[in-house]
């Protein structure tokens, strides 16, 4: 049984390494790279990659696998999958190498690749939870699944962000040769596979904090984070020069102007926010930042966001 995986300039590193991995240790398969031509692949981050084979002279494939990198907006002078989905020779070779395969899998935003080909219409999918709300509108009548780590149609697996694609290979392993091969290469790998672990980014709470505040939070160093479903916990250190005050002025100013929140408090150093979805859920966004001693231009920021 032959797997082609696809690469292309820009492809993140996990999204093909890891599946390469998981299916290419069941010896009873012959895994491959494939490019448009033979030219070096530079990934993300910069790695190397002479493709095993082009689309000229590849084994013709039982398994396609498809991963992400880069953004997912058509973009012909883009990199990863922006660049890809402008990219004629490349879905033409999804789409007609789909039609014989027994499955084809997504990793990411590769995903964005199977829909430019119209092969996720009518189906259920996932995605990078940076880009999973684009989705519906490269593929007609999608439906998207935000707390799942991959999404199996029966030939048609889509997998959610980067490690998600090693848990859509091992699930691929099970179906094709049952649920001990796939524990014993999970084993082998070292890797703590739970077939039916819920855990996926698109569903945790940061989610639910509005774009509007990232320019705000532009230059921010994590400290600590514990992040759930229906909760979120954060402290970051910020540069800045301005003064505290002046801080969650903007940060306010930032926050509410996003659809759907509302300030609730606003103080020197501190704020809260409250967000109601259209399903009735409510949830509440808090900040508060003090000033580093003898630093004028960092501060110490708490972050949180709660489902009540």
């Amino acid at each position: 049984m032959n797997v082609a995986i696809l690469i292309f300039d820009g492809v993140q590193i996990i999204d093909y390494t890891g599946p390469y991995e998981v299916l290419g240790s069941h010896g009873k398969r012959k895994v491959y790279t494939v490019a448009e031509n033979a030219d070096t692949v530079t990934t993300a981050m910069g790695m190397k990659v002479i493709p095993n084979y082009t689309f000229e002279n590849q084994p013709k494939p039982d398994i396609i696998v498809i991963p992400g990198g880069g953004y997912s907006k058509p973009d012909p002078n883009g990199r990863g999958v922006a660049k890809q989905m402008v990219n004629e020779k490349v879905i033409r070779w999804i789409r007609d190498n789909a039609k014989e395969a027994k499955h084809v899998m997504s990793v990411c935003n590769g995903a964005f690749l199977l829909a430019q080909a119209g092969l996720l219409d009518g189906l259920e999918a996932t995605t990078f939870h940076g880009m999973i709300k684009d989705l519906p509108n490269f593929a007609k009548n999608v439906k998207v699944f935000y707390d799942k780590r991959f999404v199996d149609n029966g030939k048609i697996i889509t997998t959610a962000g980067l490690s998600s694609g090693i848990d859509g290979s091992l699930h691929l392993i099970e179906k094709i040769d049952g649920i001990g091969w796939a524990k014993r290469i999970a084993a082998g790998l070292e890797y703590n596979w739970q077939p039916e672990s819920n855990y996926a980014r698109a569903s945790l709470a940061d989610m639910k904090f509005p774009k509007t505040i990232d320019a705000v939070l532009s230059d921010i160093e994590p400290i600590d984070i514990t992040s759930e479903r229906t909760f979120y916990d954060s402290k970051w250190t910020v540069r800045t020069p301005l003064s505290v005050e002046d801080f969650m002025i903007s940060l306010n100013k930032a926050w509410s102007a996003a659809p759907g929140w509302t300030t609730t408090k606003i103080g020197k150093s501190d704020g809260v926010w409250k967000l109601t979805e259209k399903d009735g859920k409510v949830w509440i966004g808090e900040a508060k930042a003090e000033k580093i001693p003898d630093n004028n231009n960092e501060l110490m920021m708490v972050l949180k966001i709660r489902r009540i």
